[in-house]
Formats: structure tokens, C-alpha cells, sequence
């Protein structure tokens, strides 16, 4: 793979020597607002700010090492100031909101603006909306401008961006027609761009289409193209063609958008052949060119061709930024491609990138689908400025990795940290209950949701459905499931699967009857229910290798072992290792040693270890009860010799409102292990008096 050079990001030279020296009082005065830190990087005068021009006399005893406009990772760092003390203007504030790295400083900031006299200036206001939405607190920043005395177009476009960038789309749409009602101040370009961005519809995007006609902005470019990207988010491809194709100035922004409008809606054939007709007009693709395309991709389920466009990116000599980043790495994480992982993290880090938040947030969720929790945990620990999806990911990688107990106590690290729950948090979290168990915290989280309205969310209100399942209370799964006003495939799905985990096949049978068009999943939750399979034909569904393993293990268990061998033979692809699992664990339901070492030898005798140690413990155990033990020390070899270790077994109980886990041969894991092992030796010697 072809690499570009390291460093692409260099610091920003420049600055403004009259803000810079407000900036110097205003820090001695108030340290608490900025971590104090030494002076890095060797050589050089610390009292120069770059940029700039030497210090004037009377600040040179100042000791400072200034980067400005300062990025959120490196705040002016000052320690000393002697002389008069100048009161910061609004400049001072707005550049100081612009550099703050968290809603603690935020929050001292806004209230230090408002002791000097400035918490009503308009230019102080709109930038510290801009901080609290930055910093995740848009509560804080909605309640900041309803309070402004007086608002301007900067003002209005700062709460409508906050909510667009946010996701909360109806809330943006909501304050572009307040603010039009109002009929005082018009919305700019910026506002209408803003306003586009937050258009989820064809109707809303057709009725912004319209007020910019009448407003006679439809010739401006930045407009345009935004014009462009809302039609193609809605599917509206024609009209985004036709909108392109009537522009008079169309730069590489507009290009970006109507190749970015066909990825998103699949044509990427058309995709690619705008990337060559643009090229051949003399316009070279760009970073985010390719990048709308990789994110479609890997959104597309065709994450190998995400990665393949990347590759066409390293070609053209360009350096993936961050957005190309945080694109492609869902489509590694889909691929479980560990060691791409890995290596898009060093070179982003290399380039300056991989302390971006997005590219953050993409490395932990990646590092958790590919197994490595604790590469995960090293980037989510070192991160500044986390947001609701550094939680989330980090709670879902955990609950992936099957380390339920620690998702759980992050996510209550998540509630004493204040921050802003979304519905993958509570999806998340739910999962993290189901896999322990924990039916308490699980009624918990459900009520905190229900408070909120987020349990009518489809996909929560599915893993609600799930927990119950799996903590043994099906009847409340049944509840939750009735009381949805909306069900998915997924939730459909996990009733099924509920019904099939507690073996009440009537009932899983009577949801599949209820659905209209039941995928591959539902197929196989409801052939684990039971073993009537006619149905598939019913619908036209080609079965899958799921389906197989499902009638197999269905017949197998039956005691049907000859008719789920013929089964296995005649499979039009290649049996995997789920399929000849199955098989081997009905043959020892029944005792069927042949056919049952034949079964094991197809999974591990051929050099695999896709089953990782389970079937060779399944193998050793049925060779075991028929007294073959040099095969059995055989088998336990074969598994030493390939690295394949036993998983500790591990049980989980709640106890006073607390979950303890006990794991095999690690008594010492357990705090109280010393007394409970007492506890056990004379609960032992009671039962043998008995």
C-alpha cells in the first residue's frame, strides 16, 4: 500500500498581537481555566508568540509559549504576569471559547464573561453557543441564546448548526421557521446551508428549495451544493442532476456532492464514472471526493471495496484526513482485519489525525469488533473531549468482548460524567445486562429510558426484548414487544428468538406467522424453535448456511443422525464449521462415537481452529466417556501444539444491587473469595453429616 508522507498537518502561523496580550492577564488572573504544562519543544524564545512580532518591553518577563489560534489541545500556557492587568474585550472571550478543551473550562469561562460585563454581548454569546455545542452540552447552549437580549444571523445560525450537527433535525427546521416568523432578520446562505443539512425529507427539502427561489439565492454556490447533497440523501437523484447540471460555476465541491449523492443511494457505478468525467475536465478528486464514497461503501455492506477505494485514494498520492479515516474503519471493522486496524491507527496517528475525535471514536468501535479490547480501552482512556459515541463505542466493545461487568460500570462512569445518553448507549448497555444476567440493572435502565421516551425507539425497545428474554422473564419481553407502536425486522426477530431460547416453539411460530417478509435471521430463530421448515418456501427465501446448521442440529437432536448426514452431504456450498458442530453435538446426544469423530475431524482435523475451543473440548469429552483416553491426550496435545487455550468458565450472581462474577481456578479475582471458600468447606462437611 502506498504511503504519503508523515506530518500533514502543519500549525497555523499567524496571529493577532492585540488579542494575544489580553489573552496574557486574563489567564494570570483566572489559572483555574487552563492546565499549566511546560514549555515543550527545545530551542527558541518561549515569549514569542509565532507569527507574531517580539512582546513589547513591559511583557518581557512574561514567560509563555503561545500557538494561535490555539487548536483544543494546546491552550496558551502562561505562568507569570506582573504590571497592570488589562480586562479581556469580547475578542478575548470568543477566541478563548474557540480553544477551551472541555464544559468544565466552558462553563468557568461563560461565568467569567458575565463578571466582566460581557455575559449580553452578542459577539461573547454566539461564540460560547458555538463552545456548549462543541462540548456536548447543547441544553446549555439553548438555554444561552433563549436568554440573549439580542440576537443576530451569526446567532441563529449557531443554535441551528448546534441542532444539525447534533441530529436533531426537526428541532433545526424548527428554529429556521421561528426565525423566519420572527421577519426581523432573513437567513443567509449559512443559515439555509444549515437548514438543508437538517432536511430528512423530500417535502422539507423541496420547501427549502423554494423560500431559497423566492429569496433569489439559488445562483449561490454554497447553496447549490447543498441543494445537491439534501435531494440525493432523500433519493431524489434526478433532481440533484438536474440542479448540477444547471449550475454555472461548479467546482470541486459540487462535483463532490452529486458523485457523494450516487454512492449514497448505491449507483456507484455512476459514481466512479463522475470520478472520471471530472478528471478529465481538469478537476482533480480530492480527499472527500473518495471519502463519500468509502462511507457509502462500507454503510452499502461492501466493506472490501471500501478498502479497495482507499487504496485507489493512496494511489492518487492524496493522505487520507480524518473523515477518509473514520470512514474506512467501520468497513475493517466489518472485515474482523485486525492488522489493517492497527496500521490505519499508526498512520493516522503519524499524520496528526488520530487524535481527531471521529477518528477516535471509529478506532475504539473497530479495535472492539476486531477483539482487541484493550486496544479499545488505551485510545478511549488518552482521548480528550469525549462525546456520547466515545461512551457508546466503548461500552458496546465491551459488551462484544463478553466483558459485560466492565460495560456495566462504564456506563455508570457515563451517568456520573453527565453525559447525554442516545439510543446505542441504551443498546449497548441492555446488551451488557442480557449477557450477565443483570435483571435488575436492566429494569433500571429501561425505566431511565422510558422517562425519556427513548424506550419507544425501535431498536431499543428490541434490546429490551433481548434482556428480558435472556434474564428469564419472557412474559415482560412479550409486554414490551405488544406496547412498540413500531417493530422492525429486529424486533420481530428477537421475540422469536426469545420464545426459541426458552424452547417455546408455539409461540415463536405464532410471531413468524405475524410477519409479512421474514429475512434469513428470522428463518433461523424460528427453526431453532422448532423443527417445521416448509415454510422457507413459502416466501421464496434461499436458504443459507445458517438455515443448514439449524436443520441439521434439528434432526440431529431428533435422533435422526443418518438424514442430517445425507443432509450435510448434499449442501450446495461447503459445510463450515457451525454445520459439522451441529452434527457432532447431536452424535454425542446419542452416542454416536463414528460419526461424531468423523464430525470433530472436519473441524480440527485439517490444521483449523475456526470453532475456537469448544469443539476440541466437545471432541476430548465424547472420546473420554467411551474410555478412548490416548485419543483423548491426543486431542488435548493437538490443542497445545496450536495454541488453542480453554476458556475459564464464569458464572454471575446479583447480590445487594450488585452483580459478582466468579471465574474457574481464579478464586483470588473475588475480593471476598477467603470467606466464601470457608463458607463452601463447612456448607461441604454439613451435607456429609446428612
Amino acid at each position: 500500500m502506498r504511503r504519503s508522507p508523515a506530518g500533514l498537518y502543519s500549525p497555523r502561523e499567524g496571529g493577532d498581537l492585540r488579542a494575544t496580550e489580553r489573552l496574557l492577564p486574563l489567564h494570570q488572573a483566572h489559572q483555574s481555566l487552563l492546565p499549566q504544562r511546560q514549555h515543550v519543544g527545545g530551542g527558541g524564545d518561549p515569549r514569542r508568540v509565532p507569527g507574531t512580532q517580539r512582546l513589547p518591553p513591559q511583557r518581557d518577563n512574561q514567560r509563555a509559549h503561545l500557538q494561535w489560534p490555539a487548536p483544543a489541545s494546546r491552550c496558551p500556557l502562561l505562568q507569570e504576569e506582573q504590571g497592570e492587568i488589562l480586562a479581556p474585550n469580547s475578542s478575548t472571550f470568543s477566541c478563548m471559547a474557540k480553544a477551551l478543551p472541555d464544559l468544565r473550562r466552558g462553563r468557568q469561562l461563560h461565568a467569567l464573561s458575565v463578571t466582566s460585563g460581557l455575559g449580553s454581548d452578542v459577539f461573547v454569546c454566539n461564540s460560547l453557543v458555538g463552545m456548549y455545542a462543541k462540548c456536548d452540552s447543547l441544553s446549555d447552549g439553548v438555554q444561552l441564546f433563549e436568554r440573549m437580549p439580542q440576537q443576530d444571523v451569526v446567532s441563529w445560525n449557531s443554535i441551528i448548526s448546534a441542532y444539525a450537527n447534533r441530529g436533531l433535525h426537526q428541532e433545526a427546521l424548527l428554529k429556521v421557521r421561528e426565525m423566519v416568523g420572527h421577519g426581523v432578520l432573513r437567513p443567509d446562505q449559512v443559515t439555509l446551508a444549515s437548514a438543508l443539512t437538517a432536511c430528512s425529507s423530500t417535502e422539507t427539502v423541496r420547501e427549502a428549495h423554494g423560500y431559497i427561489v423566492r429569496s433569489d439565492l439559488q445562483s449561490c454556490s454554497t447553496v447549490q451544493n447543498a441543494l445537491i447533497s439534501a435531494y440525493g440523501r432523500c433519493g431524489e437523484i434526478r433532481q440533484a442532476g438536474l440542479i448540477f447540471r444547471s449550475s454555472v460555476l461548479l467546482d470541486g465541491v459540487s462535483w463532490n456532492a452529486l458523485i457523494s449523492c450516487y454512492a449514497r443511494n448505491s449507483l456507484f457505478e455512476e459514481s466512479f464514472r463522475l470520478l472520471q468525467e471530472m478528471g478529465a475536465r481538469g478537476l482533480r478528486a480530492d480527499v472527500i471526493t473518495y471519502s463519500g464514497i468509502i462511507s457509502s461503501l462500507a454503510q452499502a455492506g461492501r466493506p472490501k471495496e471500501a478498502v479497495g477505494v482507499l487504496r485507489q485514494l493512496l494511489s492518487a498520492g492524496l493522505a487520507p484526513d480524518a473523515i477518509a479515516t473514520a470512514s474506512v474503519l467501520p468497513a475493517v471493522a466489518d472485515l474482523r482485519w485486525a492488522g489493517h486496524c492497527r496500521e490505519i491507527h499508526g498512520v493516522s496517528f503519524r499524520r496528526g489525525t488520530g487524535s481527531d475525535r471521529r477518528v477516535a471514536n471509529a478506532l475504539v468501535s473497530a479495535y472492539g469488533k476486531c477483539g482487541m479490547v484493550g486496544g479499545a480501552w488505551h485510545i478511549f482512556e488518552t482521548m480528550e473531549g469525549k462525546d456520547v459515541i466515545s461512551w457508546s463505542s466503548m461500552v458496546a466493545g465491551f459488551g462484544q468482548n463478553g466483558h459485560c461487568r466492565e460495560a456495566l460500570e462504564l456506563f455508570s462512569r457515563m451517568i456520573m460524567a453527565e453525559v447525554e445518553l442516545n439510543p446505542i448507549t441504551i443498546t449497548s448497555v441492555l446488551a451488557a445486562c442480557a449477557g450477565v444476567s443483570g435483571l435488575r440493572q436492566g429494569r433500571e435502565v429501561h425505566h431511565w429510558a422510558a422517562k425519556r421516551g427513548l424506550d419507544e425507539q425501535t431498536f431499543v425497545g428490541s434490546a429490551l426484548i433481548d434482556m428480558y428474554a435472556k434474564c428469564g422473564r419472557i412474559r415482560d419481553a412479550r409486554k414490551v414487544f405488544d406496547q412498540m407502536p413500531e417493530k422492525n425486522l429486529v424486533t420481530w426477530n428477537a421475540m422469536i428468538g426469545g420464545y426459541a431460547f426458552h424452547g417455546l416453539g408455539e409461540e415463536a411460530l405464532e410471531i413468524f406467522r405475524g410477519m409479512e417478509e421474514p429475512d434469513e435471521v428470522s428463518f433461523i430463530a424460528a427453526l431453532s424453535a422448532c423443527s417445521h421448515g416448509a415454510c422457507m418456501e413459502r416466501f421464496h427465501v434461499s436458504p443459507r448456511e445458517g438455515h443448514y446448521a439449524c436443520m441439521v442440529d434439528i434432526l440431529g437432536r431428533s435422533g435422526r443422525l443418518e438424514r442430517a448426514m445425507e443432509l450435510v452431504r448434499t449442501l450446495p456450498m461447503e459445510p463450515s464449521a457451525a454445520v459439522w458442530g451441529s452434527l457432532l453435538g447431536a452424535c454425542r446426544i446419542h452416542c454416536n462415537l463414528d460419526l461424531g469423530i468423523f464430525s470433530g475431524a472436519q473441524i480440527i482435523g485439517h490444521g483449523g481452529d475456526q470453532g475456537g475451543s469448544g469443539y476440541y473440548v466437545m471432541v476430548s469429552n465424547m472420546l473420554a466417556e467411551f474410555g478412548r483416553w490416548r485419543e483423548v491426550e491426543s486431542t488435548r496435545q493437538l490443542m497445545s501444539e496450536r495454541g488453542v487455550k480453554k476458556g475459564a468458565g464464569c458464572s454471575w450472581i446479583e447480590v445487594n444491587k450488585q452483580v459478582h462474577s466468579f471465574v474457574a481456578k481464579d478464586r483470588e479475582q473475588h475480593p471476598e473469595w477467603g470467606s466464601l471458600f470457608r463458607l463452601l468447606v463447612f456448607l461441604s462437611e454439613q451435607m456429609k453429616c446428612m
